[in-house]
């Protein structure tokens, strides 16, 4: 353990900060092979991949197989990447189990194999590039991103911390622990306009002033790893790629506030990341990084993992707090803010998983170097996850203030004119309409759009999808997840979705007064989506009508449809209609029955057909079919 602890010394104090990469290695004898296994790649078969991949060497030192995290791109997973001696790596992407030996046998005899298979390669000068193999950060989806965080993920080893060391990991932290102050960390962080990612967006810097300058002796640093956003998934890719990065900026911030205690706050569900996380702890802890007089600094510091019971309302700071107190996560009125009682009523600092991430590249490359990213206010770089209607499902990591358009064509969709909209934000966001694919999203045109940007979630909507489906489903959430403590949001999320649900379906009872109700949807949505954002105690029940006011301004014609016409151009809400057949009609052809896709519609040769109403999923087949307008919709 001490000869441990005095390597890693060493290692961390050597007279440069030198960052090597293994994959510029031209000295290596054997295979490496690189494998992404994150929960999304296990998903999509990895274990069966690496397992044939061991199959196909007789024996274990013929090659080096590394686990890695993912570089983001999960519509690419598994993805292999094979490091031979002399040749460039080289990246294959879907590597299914039943192509490991048509790849191995290829890359193993210096031939390329399908081109389909190929991703793109990372040249060096030393090494022998592959023939008409484009280049991995020429690819778009590589291209327009910015990577700080994201650089080397695919080729870190998550379980390794000799493998975080090799790539620069914990200089950051060693140098600032031994060679500045905390208040000087504070202040770099501060210089850098580093802000909240996880949708507050409070100066960072700012927060770790407040809590230092308390002059408490107890206090507490907590990294929010949550994610409680259904739609978000870049909190888990960074605590799954490289979770000595995590802790590396954890150890940075809890030295800046004085804290002896730090916290990693993640869902119980998070198998993966935890495991790592852990692993990554007990590595540090192992390695002097963690725990006592750090470093011969005189320093203590120590980490808990706490695993959440998974409630979105946790993702609020007070909330966050009262359940590692073992309380209900409920969110309590502020002030006091936690960086003056927080934890056990001591002063706390509560930061969300990607914030805490580029601590340790702003302290290693300058507050000025973070700040060449970014527009307006908001500097640096965002992490955007993109799913739904797009041709790559991602984590894309943009510069502050990109644009929808932008994110958009870096993940390939290119005829953005066949896009609805993008939902960004999650459950608290918001629609953007295609006239509004230029908008920057940073904080200030964020906020001033009355959108939320939340964890970064970008969900990318066609024609096929229903606006008023999109916002049901987020009320829905909202509703379930509301702690219940203030009236507004638990009463408020309640009738909002009562509202849409009788929007999106048929009346009960075809009279006046259902339709009326109907009819007063909209304003009654208005109303209390106001009132919700005016009375709520936190910023749950004040972003849920998100949803619902920017679908109301951006697509009120769709909402319009659905109540005064009960149409649903998407298909989606098909309780609005009925279908029978007119029995005066009716010749009995069959046609109708033919074209049902649920065989909902009983055929008696040459009588009247019948709908079966609890079959028919209202698709209108029938009613296109017919040619004796013997379909009847109400």
């Amino acid at each position: 353990m001490k000869n441990l602890k005095n390597l890693t010394y060493n290692r961390l104090f050597s007279n440069e900060i030198r960052v090597s990469s293994p994959h510029f290695n031209k000295d290596i004898t054997k295979p490496l092979i690189y494998v992404e296994r994150t929960t999304s790649s296990i998903i999509a078969g990895a274990d069966e991949t690496i397992k044939y991949i061991k199959k196909y060497f007789d024996n274990d030192d013929e090659y080096i197989l590394i686990e890695t995290g993912s570089r983001g791109i999960m519509s690419f997973d598994t993805l292999v990447s094979i490091l031979i001696p002399g040749r460039s790596m080289i990246c294959f992407k879907n590597v299914y189990y039943n192509i490991v030996n048509t790849i191995l046998d290829s890359v193993l005899n210096h031939i390329l194999p399908q081109k389909e298979l190929i991703l793109g390669q990372i040249s060096h000068p030393d090494l022998s590039s592959w023939p008409d193999v484009i280049e991995l950060t020429e690819l778009e989806v590589f291209s327009q991103q910015d990577q700080k965080l994201l650089k080397n993920f695919g080729l870190i080893d998550p379980n390794s911390l000799e493998s975080y060391l090799e790539f620069g990991g914990y200089q950051a932290f060693a140098h600032g622990i031994t060679k500045k102050t905390p208040i000087e960390i504070c202040n770099i962080i501060k210089e850098s306009k580093l802000r909240g990612r996880g949708g507050g967006a409070y100066l960072t810097g700012d927060k770790w002033i407040s809590a230092l300058e308390t002059g408490k002796n107890q206090k507490y640093f907590i990294c929010n790893a949550d994610e409680s956003d259904p739609a978000s998934f870049s909190g888990r890719l960074l605590a799954e790629s490289n979770p000595h990065q995590v802790i590396e900026g954890i150890l940075t911030g809890a030295y800046a506030i004085g804290a002896k205690k730090a916290y990693i706050y993640i869902r119980n569900n998070y198998k993966l990341a935890i495991e790592r996380l852990n692993l990554a702890n007990n590595e540090a802890k192992k390695a002097g990084i963690i725990g006592e007089d750090i470093f011969g600094s005189g320093i203590d510091i120590n980490i808990e993992i706490f695993k959440g019971p998974g409630a979105y309302v946790c993702g609020e700071e007070t909330a966050l707090i009262a359940s590692l107190e073992g309380k209900r996560g409920m969110p309590s009125p502020k002030p006091p803010y936690p960086t003056e009682s927080g934890l056990n009523g001591q002063p706390t600092v509560v930061n969300n998983i990607e914030t805490i991430s580029n601590i340790p590249y702003i302290l290693l490359q300058g507050s000025d170097n973070f700040k060449n990213s970014g527009f307006n206010k908001s500097s640096g770089t965002k992490l955007f996850s993109v799913s739904g209607k797009t041709v790559i499902t991602c984590v894309l990591e943009m510069p502050m203030g990109t644009t929808p358009e932008r994110i958009l064509r870096t993940c390939n969709n290119i005829q953005t004119d066949k896009i609805k909209a993008v939902h960004i934000g999650g459950p608290s966001g918001g629609f953007i309409s295609p006239e509004d694919f230029n908008i920057r999203l940073d904080y200030e045109t964020i906020n001033a759009s009355k959108l939320w940007l939340g964890a970064g979630s970008f969900l990318v909507l066609d024609q096929s999808s229903c606006i008023l489906n999109i916002s049901k489903y987020f009320i829905e959430f909202i509703n379930n997840e509301s702690c219940g403590k203030c009236i507004p949001c638990r009463e408020g999320s309640q009738r909002l979705l009562e509202i849409l649900k009788r929007i999106t379906e048929k009346p009960g009872k075809n009279d006046q007064h259902e339709s009326l109700l109907r009819f007063k949807g909209v304003t009654q949505l208005e109303q209390i989506s106001s009132l919700m954002q005016k009375t709520s105690l936190c910023g749950l029940g004040q972003n849920a009508p998100n949803s619902i006011l920017s679908g109301l301004s951006k697509f009120r014609n769709e909402y319009e449809e659905h109540i005064y016409e009960r149409k649903c151009d998407a298909n989606i809400c098909r309780n609005l209609k009925e279908y029978f057949v007119d029995v005066d009609n009716c010749v009995g052809c069959g046609i109708c029955a033919k074209r049902c896709p649920s065989d909902a519609i009983l055929v008696t040769e040459h009588n009247a057909h019948f709908i079966i109403s609890e079959r028919c999923i209202k698709c209108g087949k029938c009613e296109e079919a017919c040619k004796f307008n013997a379909i009847i919709v109400r």
